[in-house]
């Protein structure tokens, strides 16, 4: 049997190759840098990476963090060494391009039933989370897809910016759709997302801050409550989801 226990030496096997791919057999963490324990995202098992860096073996040089392009988001971070298996993955040419609009909007109910679920369990807001049951924003929302093989990008306004733009808020939302993404911030940036369950309410894991520090159920109507007004003051726009991301575009 291959000993996947090694991940330096099946790349120095491919010559570090950077159209090879691999597939984790462990979940993983992704971090921000090479150096600090700043989590951007978690990583399932079973889910498909290229190699970005290091590009060569330096034999001076021990590594313990690789740079890595995730295939299912095009998403660009650090994973450890220690305790990393993977094995070599043969991508097929019509992977990722069979789910079209009319598909993707049959799932909608799954989506919403399977966040539902996620909002009955013991759980809190954590920046990066993606495996539950503690999320960030993005992560609940593109991990519920996921979970029904729908790929969208990892990012709140990554996500923004791959959905089909619907509307700005400064218009009426009656339009709406269950399923439809919410989407938060400024002028400069959107920095959180929500999606539509229907009756003007929407499912989103907010922070400590401003939020219920973890999933909760919010609206977009008048409302008394403090946390539905102050994300209400901050909603920018909407979009839905009618494709698959690809994997031969990067995102980070």
């Amino acid at each position: 049997m291959e000993n996947y226990t090694d991940p330096i030496s099946l790349f120095k096997q491919t010559n570090f190759s950077k159209t090879i791919w691999w597939q984790l057999k462990v979940n993983t963490s992704g971090y921000q840098n090479e150096r600090e324990n700043k989590l951007v995202t978690q990583i399932f098992k079973n889910r498909i990476f290229k190699l970005i860096y290091p590009n060569t073996y330096q034999s001076n040089h021990k590594f313990s963090r690789i740079l890595v392009q995730l295939y299912e988001d095009g998403y660009i971070c650090w994973i450890n060494l220690d305790g990393l298996i993977i094995e070599k993955y043969e991508l097929r040419k019509n992977e990722n391009l069979n789910n079209e609009n009319f598909s993707i909007q049959d799932k909608i109910p799954f989506i919403l039933k399977w966040i539902k679920d996620q909002t009955e369990l013991t759980n809190e807001y954590l920046w990066g989370g993606t495996l539950g049951p503690n999320f960030d924003c993005s992560g609940l929302i593109q991990t519920a897809f996921f979970k029904h093989h729908i790929y969208i990008p990892r990012d709140s306004y990554q996500i923004k910016g791959f959905c089909k733009h619907l509307f700005y808020f400064k218009e009426s939302y009656a339009d709406l759709k269950p399923g439809d993404l919410l989407f938060f911030g400024n002028e400069e940036k959107c920095d959180h997302i929500g999606i539509y369950k229907g009756d003007g309410l929407y499912y989103h894991s907010s922070g400590k801050n401003f939020g219920r520090n973890g999933i909760g159920l919010d609206t977009i109507e008048n409302s008394n409550d403090k946390i539905s007004l102050h994300y209400k003051s901050k909603l920018i726009s909407a979009g839905r989801v009618l494709r698959s991301y690809r994997y031969d575009r990067t995102i980070r």
